[in-house]
């Protein structure tokens, strides 16, 4: 990825602070709070000198008292935004999976709505002081008009906040822009190109074959300060450094996983004197959570969660899994044709690093539903379902995980259902679980597409 790439990246995984824009948002009133007064001077002292009386029948202690109105009203719109954030984010992490909290916590419509409201509290309270408190005898036109203009941006606000806590709570709208999410970075990390390695095959100036000396490792010697799990790795620089160091480099971590002190980050062959750790440090981003905006596989992960999670004793509710292997579906049948027309990297490239297979993310995504979903039979049968739909739009190798998968069910089917109608229905994949008896009739033919059967 180019510096531009690389800088959006990080624009976009990096913790947004919650505090900063709501802060920000009360600057700019207090700043309002002393230049529209001022204004409202001017616009006064004006009419004295022309001798015009303009808007005479305003009173400055009646907009005083509607403006304190306005402030209370505030305070308790900003306390029903803490309230809602608190219990979106408590039931996304309790009901769903700690995976979705920063997309709840990182929301830009709960940060604008909490410092628009504190920020108008602020706003038409230092107002009503002024005007209670000040010798002046001016008409606060201005800062009346301005405060009943953000009083209406504020009921937008509550409108659009009300929607989207309403959103939160409904387990589909979530698990949909989970997906979405999920989507978002599968076109973004593997898009329909074909690459050509890394930087090709060029053989890298003063280095070594990489299996000709032991590499030396570099390990992460103090945590970062915004989380220890590897979001993200601007690769063509690290690539670039390799080449002029002269050196090979392997990123040891994948993306998504996380990174203990002393654990090794690179493996370095070659001439160590050039090689600078903090040129190579600032090529990795780092976070908190490997979550739905990262990769792929943090798509994937948050929506076996919010699976297993339903399927957990304690909630025990199949149909919300059903609703997440659909999702679970999708993102899997966007990822198997751009797996399979990406090649090998070129031997010959400086910068190397793990990435995952077809069938990782396969696992990934059935697995543990698999496993936990056993005693469920609308999720096996939802999951088979899956394993033949995603097989569509398979090549012949890579259906060899899904056709392991469902000869695994199918092994696992007589000693998990001992009547025989049972072991029928287990057998049927079904698009929605139970949505009829006999289900669909694909079956998928080993080391090819489905057929019908």
């Amino acid at each position: 990825m180019g510096a531009w790439r690389w800088y959006r990246t990080r624009r976009r995984l990096r913790t947004h602070r919650i505090w900063r824009l709501p802060v920000g948002l009360l600057v700019v009133s207090l700043f309002l709070s002393w230049l529209l007064p001022l204004l409202d001077r001017e616009v006064t002292r004006f009419g004295h000198d022309t001798g015009e009386h303009l808007f005479a029948k305003i009173d400055a202690g009646s907009m005083a008292t509607l403006l304190g109105s306005v402030a209370g009203g505030m305070v308790t719109l900003a306390g029903l935004v803490f309230t809602a954030l608190t219990l979106a984010m408590q039931f996304g992490a309790g009901q769903l999976s700690v995976r979705v909290v920063p997309l709840l916590q990182q929301d830009p419509l709960m940060r604008w709505a909490t410092g628009t409201f504190m920020a108008t509290f602020v706003y038409t309270l230092m107002i009503s002081v002024r005007l209670a408190v000040h010798e002046e005898d001016y008409r606060p036109v201005l800062s009346t008009l301005f405060a009943v203009v953000i009083s209406m941006v504020c009921a937008v606000l509550f409108f659009a906040l009300v929607a989207r806590v309403s959103g939160v709570l409904n387990s589909g709208a979530l698990l949909r822009t989970v997906a979405l999410e999920g989507r978002r970075t599968v076109a973004r990390t593997h898009p329909y190109r074909t690459p050509a390695g890394p930087h090709g095959a060029a053989a890298v100036p003063g280095a070594k074959a990489p299996g000709a000396v032991e590499p030396t490792v570099l390990s992460l010697d103090r945590p970062p300060r915004s989380g220890q799990i590897l979001l993200a790795f601007h690769a063509e620089r690290l690539e670039r450094l390799a080449r002029a160091w002269g050196v090979r480099i392997e990123l040891v971590p994948v993306v998504g996983d996380f990174v203990a002190l002393q654990a090794p980050l690179f493996l370095v062959r070659g001439p160590m004197d050039r090689v600078r750790r903090p040129a190579l440090l600032r090529c990795l981003l780092f976070g908190e959570t490997h979550s739905s905006t990262v990769d792929p596989a943090g798509a994937l992960r948050t929506l076996v969660d919010i699976a297993l999670k339903a399927l957990s004793p304690a909630v025990n509710d199949p149909g919300r899994a059903v609703q997440a292997v659909d999702h679970i579906e999708d993102l899997l049948t966007e990822l198997a044709p751009r797996l399979a027309a990406v090649p090998g990297a070129g031997g010959g490239a400086a910068f190397s690093h793990r990435t995952r297979s077809w069938a990782d993310y396969v696992c990934i995504g059935t697995d543990e539903v698999r496993h936990f979903g056993a005693t469920s039979m609308q999720v096996q049968r939802r999951l088979r379902a899956l394993y033949t739909t995603v097989a569509l739009v398979c090549t012949p190798e890579q259906t060899a995980p899904l056709t392991a998968r469902l000869a695994t069910m199918d092994a696992e089917v007589d000693g998990q259902w001992p009547q025989e109608l049972d072991r029928y229905l287990a057998h049927r994949p079904d698009s929605q679980g139970l949505g009829r008896e006999d289900g669909s009739e694909l079956r998928v033919r080993p080391g090819g597409p489905p057929d019908a059967g």
